[in-house]
């Protein structure tokens, strides 16, 4: 079976599906380093570890609504492109706390994962219907990663290094858990997954629960499968 590239919201909802897979991926990370002019060396002088730069993944992206012998596509050209546009802009919740910060944006194909912010979107208009409507369109975008915090290391007896565990409480949910423990109720899912849960609304007092590392559960919660 085919692996189709998406990129999804992980602190709203929001999917963009790509019926064709980019032709090639562009992934860039900097390091700086500094070389102190020696006057005396008689060897050039080794350079010195600064730091290095946010790494970055850049694609291009195909959306087609046109001759599809009758289906329709995934998401309508015009929708997608939109939702790409919105994604560039601030979260309206973090706009409500005086903290304006970008939607968090998972790119994920295969074994490639890059979570992050749009840095960069650009759109080629290729095809348009009589009415205007765009048919055809190819969006370059560029993904700047987020770093991500570093899982805690509690591991269950015989369960997979990094992993922890919660007890649920009076009235807790998995989305509560989520809040709770990754500061995010949008991980909720992940939760369920790891611990075969199949009703989140409400998990019965003193349920203790596998919590799998931050990093993970993000992956989880946005393409889902299993986390053993």
């Amino acid at each position: 079976m085919t692996a189709y590239a998406k990129l999804t919201t992980l602190d709203q909802p929001g999917e963009i599906a790509c019926e064709f897979n980019p032709s090639t991926v562009k992934v860039t990370k900097s390091a700086t380093w500094h070389t102190h002019p020696s006057r005396h060396s008689k060897a050039h002088p080794r350079p010195q570890f600064v730091g290095t730069g946010p790494q970055s993944l850049t694609a291009n992206l195909l959306f087609n609504a046109f001759d599809r012998n009758g289906r329709p596509a995934a998401t309508p050209v015009p929708v997608a492109v939109q939702q790409l546009l919105d994604w560039t802009k601030p979260t309206q919740i973090s706009q409500e706390a005086g903290n304006s910060t970008p939607p968090k944006v998972m790119f994920s194909w295969g074994s490639l994962i890059m979570i992050g912010f749009l840095s960069h979107v650009e759109v080629d208009y290729l095809l348009f219907g009589d009415d205007g409507v765009p048919l055809r369109a190819t969006a370059t975008v560029a993904i700047q990663s987020i770093p991500q915090p570093t899982p805690g290391t509690n591991p269950t007896s015989g369960g997979i290094s990094g992993r922890r565990s919660a007890q649920a409480t009076q009235g807790d949910s998995l989305a509560s858990i989520a809040q709770r423990e990754y500061g995010d109720a949008g991980l909720w899912r992940a939760i369920a997954i790891a611990n075969d849960i199949d009703d989140p609304g409400r998990v019965p007092p003193g349920t203790r629960l596998l919590l799998p590392p931050r990093a993970q559960a993000v992956a989880l919660s946005a393409v889902g499968g299993d986390p053993r």
